[in-house]
């Protein structure tokens, strides 16, 4: 099981083709891939309101069939993507220890009630130490 960010989750739905993606694109196949609301909600927003963000950057680099596809699975997550909710993570969520802002909270939760490892694209001390900190695994996949 993993939990992607949302650089992952573009990449994922709009089928990019990179060897760095193999694995996550199987494990989509299966059912095995998770993202949060936040970074779901910051996918919507960049594509809706492009800006200089990372995720604008991705968006406007992708060629015109990746994105056409891409936002097809935006407007609605395709099912074999999970997105657990709030209703269930936020009792996980306020039991988790240190001083957590909203992303970093539910991508640990999640990972907890899912037994998965977090995957990301950017390092986040604060998410890795605390992931760390509940045995967690938080992989870094270089896109």
């Amino acid at each position: 099981m993993f939990v992607v960010d949302d650089v992952l989750l573009v990449s994922l739905v709009a089928e990019r083709d990179a060897s760095s993606l193999a694995p996550l694109a199987e494990a989509v196949g299966r059912g095995e891939v998770f993202t949060t609301g936040a970074w779901f909600w910051r996918v919507g927003r960049a594509v809706a309101h492009p800006g200089r963000g990372a995720l604008s950057r991705l968006w406007a680099s992708l060629p015109e069939d990746e994105r056409e596809r891409a936002r097809w699975a935006l407007e609605e997550l395709p099912a074999e993507i999970g997105l657990l909710s709030l209703r269930h993570l936020v009792p996980v969520m306020a039991a988790l220890p240190g001083n957590l802002n909203l992303l970093n909270a539910e991508a640990v939760a999640a990972a907890r009630v899912l037994g998965a490892t977090i995957s990301v694209t950017t390092r986040s001390p604060l998410l890795e130490e605390t992931a760390a900190g509940l045995g967690v695994q938080v992989e870094l996949i270089d896109t």
